[in-house]
This record gives C-alpha cells, structure tokens and sequence, in this order.
C-alpha cells in the first residue's frame, strides 16, 4: 500500500490542480467582467508604468503588480475580457507549486492525509473565485503561498538561499495587494530571527545579514511609501470597521469559504476551531521547545513555522489596527489568510506522525477526500463569482436587448452597481448598437432610455414608466419602458 501510495500522492495532487485550474480556465470565458475589474482595464491601463507604481491617480483598484501585467497582456494581446484576467490565471500555477512545496515539506510521500490535503488548498472557492478576475488577490494568494513553502524548505534544510526566496515572494505578494504588508512583516522578522539564532550558533556576525534585511525593507518601503499615503489621504482603507479581528477578518472569510454549502458545520464552529488549532498548535510547540533545547532546531520544524508566520501576521495586524486606527480586514482583504490557516491545520500532522493510529488515519482520510470533493464540486459557479455575482448577467442583458429591439439597437439606463461592467463591453465595441446612458447613484425614471436595468428593490420608482420583462434568480431585473 506504501508503494502504491508513493505514486498515486504526487500523481493525484497534479491531476487536482490540473482539474481545477481548467475550472477557472473555463470561468475566465464564461464570467462576465465585474464592476471592479473595469477601471484596471479601462483607466489605470492606458496610464504611464511610472504613474502607475507612483499611483498618480488615487483611484481604488490599482493593484500595483496586477495592474502592471494587465497593460502588459493588454499590450501584446490586445483588448479582450478574458487576457486581463490571464496574470490571475497564470498565478494559479505559482498557487500550485507553492502548495506542493508545503505538502511535500509537511508529509510523507506514501502519506493518507497527502490528497486530503491537496483539497485542503482548493477548498474554498470564494479563493478560486479571485485566480479567474482581473485583480491583485489571486497573485498575491499565490505568492503568499509559493513564499511560505520557501520559508519551510529552507527553515527545515537551513538553507538561507532558500528563506531569502521566501522573503522575494512575500515582497511580491504584498506588491500585488497592499493588504499583505503585515505578511511581509511577519516574514521578514521570522527571517531576522532566524539569521540570529543561526549565527549566533555559529558564532558569526549578525551584522551582514540584519543590515540585508533593513536595506531591502527601507528599499521597499520607499518604493510604496507614495502609493501608500495617497491610498491613506483619499480614505480608501475606510470600507470596514474596526470592532474585533475574530469578527471581522476570521468569521467573514469562513463564511465566504463555504459559498453557502451546507456540507459542513456552522461558520461559528469553524472559526472556533481555527483558534482552537493554533492554540493546540502554540501549545505543542512550547513542550517541544522543552525536548529539544535548541530553537532553531525547533524553527526546523514545519508545525512551528507554520504557526509563528499566521500568528506573527495576525498580531501584526491588530496591532496596526489598534495603533494606527486602520480597519481590520475583511472579506477578499483577507484571503490570503486562508492558505495561511490550511498549512497551520496540514502542519499539525508533526503531532501524529509518530503514533499508531492507523484506523484513524484510513477513516480520516476516505471521509475527508468525500466530504471536500462532494463541497467542491458542490460549490462550482462557473457562470458567477460571489463577490460580484450580480454582475454575472450582463451579457445576457445585452443579448436579451439585441434580440428585443426593433431597430437592432436600443439605449440602456443601469442601476450604477452595474454600470461598469456593461462600459467595458462598449469599451470593446462588443455593443456597439446599445447607446449606455452615464450613470449615477440616483434612479431616474425620467432619464430617456428604452431600458432600465436595476435591482430588484429598485422598481418602485420605476413602475408607472417601466414593466419587468426579464428577471433573473439573484434579484436583478431588466425593465422596458411603456409605450407613451
């Protein structure tokens, strides 16, 4: 059964991502651009590189990374809504080997629990949702994650070359999404304790590698220190609130998680269970510490890395919550929680490796390998994503207009929610015959259009000038106006 396990595992965890990156190959073309993919694409794109990294325009969603290989795709493949999202795409890939640098450092090739936890990283598809949009959250989940399977590599073979790349990559994770900065905190400082204990068993100087780590960070800073302030000086950190990290960043991203599945327990308990880990796991750490006596032996260790990158950058977190009085985050802000967790839950295997629980594990693993298949497939939307589902019509609308209009053509007022998305496609001259009317945040039954796209609450102010003709299951309705 070894043996065979020795070449299904790795096999297995191929064919899985494999599997799921065509899902969100397939979503790329079928997902209509939502609301906030548009001004990347229509605005910061044919913006200067420099004014770009500088954020001259202090506008939301200029993902700096993200906005950057946008114009870069835009550039060579020309204006189409599935090549901006590519960059995402791609990253996935980087999501991959990431994932499998950590399965690989955590467990045993003929491991049960080497497929569950395969799933473990696929299993939330409010995550995959973001590898198939056109903005800075997928690459940085990605990078978040290829830079922690650095870091364990090389705090497991104490190999510095390799902690450096890990340090690369949280640079990079957090260039592509602004909120990551307290992950590149966190690595950074775990990177400068290790250099303290390594060279201090050495009896080396300290000085080089600390002197490494401020030059690069003061180099860094520098560089999103402007970006930084004009995001500060045009509130755009003001979309939250800051009442309690559990609230706010743990349960909104489990709910998120489960897409509305009811496979499993309650979001409460899953956001519990997730303290309860890392205590379990906090816990463990401190009685190995005792056995092993030496700490960077103990830093070898995968469970503690592990734990001390998500506990170091949740700290980091609420402490820049609390002194600079900055929201905490929230929903797609904090993604990238999300594998950061999966590798503390997958790293807990140090705690059973040694043990005979040979039932357990079979029964463990066939049940979780079910339960997170039957959820993923379960929760597959390769027609919408949750965060911008009502967008998801779009096209419909406009086919629905074309193949209504008398005249091949028609105007269309929107409820402002879904005005960019419908801009994008007369960006692309993909409609050029629907004449969109500019939008504001107020509806106007006066406005002239022989159209009227608008939430479903919306129709009040509507009804004695327009009359449903098409409705669809997320409550967003197209109305046509009545004849004079």
């Amino acid at each position: 059964m070894r043996s065979a396990l020795t070449k299904i595992n790795p096999s297995g965890f191929v064919a899985i991502f494999a599997l799921v990156f065509a899902y969100i190959l397939f979503k790329i073309f079928n997902v209509p651009i939502t609301h906030d993919e548009v001004a990347t694409t229509v605005f910061y794109s044919k913006t200067s590189i420099w004014d770009i990294i500088m954020y001259k325009n202090p506008l939301p969603n200029n993902h700096i990374l993200n906005t950057l290989l946008t114009k870069l795709c835009l550039f060579v493949f020309g204006a189409e809504d599935w090549i901006i999202r590519i960059p995402n795409l791609l990253s996935f890939i980087l999501y991959a080997i990431g994932a499998y640098r950590i399965v690989k450092a955590i467990l045993p090739k003929d491991s049960l629990f080497y497929i569950p936890a395969a799933l473990l990283f696929v299993a939330s598809p409010y995550v995959l949702d973001f590898f198939g949009l056109c903005r800075g959250y997928g690459m940085s989940v990605a990078f978040c994650t290829l830079s922690v399977g650095y870091v364990i590599t090389g705090f497991s073979n104490f190999n510095r070359k390799k902690i450096c790349y890990g340090l690369t990559f949280a640079m990079l994770a957090s260039y592509a999404n602004f909120t990551l900065l307290v992950f590149w905190a966190a690595i950074t400082l775990l990177t400068w304790i290790y250099f303290y204990f390594d060279f201090k068993k050495n009896n080396s100087n300290l000085i080089k590698p600390t002197l490494y780590l401020f030059l690069s960070s003061a180099a860094y800073i520098t560089l999103i220190a402007i970006p930084l302030y004009k995001m500060q000086s045009t509130e755009q950190f003001e979309f939250w609130t800051s009442t309690g990290f559990f609230n706010e960043t743990i349960l909104p991203l489990v709910h998120h998680s489960k897409y509305d599945s009811r496979i499993f327990i309650t979001s409460d308990f899953i956001a519990w269970f997730s303290v309860a880990l890392l205590l379990f796991n906090s816990i463990y750490i401190l009685i190995e510490l005792k056995k092993l006596g030496s700490k960077l032996d103990l830093l070898s260790k995968p469970i503690t890395i592990a734990t001390l990158i998500i506990l170091l950058t949740a700290g980091i977190n609420m402490l820049q919550v609390l002194i600079l009085d900055t929201p905490n985050l929230n929903g797609r802000t904090a993604l990238f929680f999300y594998p950061l967790f999966i590798i503390a839950l997958i790293s807990s295997y140090d705690f059973f490796k040694n043990r005979n629980l040979v039932g357990f594990r079979i029964g463990f693993s066939i049940l979780m390998t079910a339960l997170l298949i039957h959820h993923v497939v379960h929760t597959s939307k390769p027609y919408s994503v949750r965060e911008w589902s009502y967008d998801s019509n779009t096209l419909k609308v406009t086919e629905w207009i074309y193949n209504h209009s008398d005249r091949g053509g028609a105007s269309l007022a929107t409820n402002w929610i879904f005005n960019p998305s419908f801009q994008f496609y007369v960006y692309l001259d993909e409609c050029s015959q629907l004449d969109l009317k500019p939008s504001n945040r107020e509806i106007n039954p006066n406005i002239g259009a022989d159209y009227y796209y608008i939430m479903e609450e919306d129709y009040p102010l509507l009804k004695e000038k327009f009359r449903p003709v098409l409705k669809f299951e997320n409550k967003c309705w197209l109305l046509r106006r009545i004849p004079d």
